[in-house]
C-alpha cells in the first residue's frame, strides 16, 4: 500500500516550504517590532504610519521622508540622525525586502502544489481567484496572469 507522499508526489518538499515560510514569516515580524522599537526610542516616533508598518514596501528615501514627516518640523533630522537611518535601512529594511520576495515565491510555489495535488484545470484555478476572500497572502491571480499584469520593475 502506497504512503500518503507517494501517492501525492505533488506535495513532496511541501513542508519544507511551509515551514520554511513559516520561520520566515516569524522572522520578519521580528525585524518590524525591533525596528519600530528602534524609531520609538531613538526618533519618538510612538505612533507609525501605515507606511511604516510595510517596511518592505519602502525604498530609503521614503523611509526617510517618512520618519522625517512623523517627527515634523518642530524636530528635524540632524545629518547623524538621517545617517542612522539610512545606514539602518541598508542593515535592515533591505534583507527584509529579500525576504519578502522570497516569501512570496514560496507562497506561489505551495499554491502551485496545492493546484497540482487537487489535479486543478487553469479554469478551475481562475474560478478560485476570481472568488477568493479580499485578504489572501498572494495577492491577485494565478502566476502567469500576476507576471503579465505586474509592471516591471528595474
Amino acid at each position: 500500500m502506497k504512503t500518503f507522499a507517494q501517492s501525492w508526489p505533488p506535495l513532496w518538499g511541501s513542508d519544507l516550504h511551509a515551514r520554511h515560510l513559516i520561520g520566515i514569516t516569524s522572522h520578519q515580524q521580528q525585524t518590524q517590532r525591533t525596528l519600530l522599537d528602534w524609531l520609538r526610542v531613538e526618533y519618538s516616533i510612538e505612533k507609525p504610519s501605515n507606511k511604516l508598518l510595510a517596511l518592505t514596501e519602502l525604498d530609503s528615501n521614503t523611509w526617510v521622508s517618512e520618519v522625517k514627516r512623523i517627527r515634523g518640523k518642530k524636530q528635524p533630522l540632524s545629518s547623524a540622525g538621517l545617517h542612522a537611518l539610512r545606514d539602518e535601512y541598508t542593515r535592515t529594511i533591505e534583507p527584509a525586502c529579500a525576504l519578502a520576495a522570497e516569501t512570496l515565491t514560496l507562497e506561489r510555489t505551495l499554491s502551485d502544489l496545492v493546484n497540482q495535488a487537487y489535479a486543478l484545470t487553469p479554469a478551475e484555478i481562475e474560478l478560485m481567484w476570481q472568488t477568493a476572500p479580499p485578504r489572501l497572502p498572494i495577492a491577485g491571480a494565478p502566476m502567469e496572469k500576476t507576471k503579465a499584469n505586474s509592471p516591471s520593475t528595474g
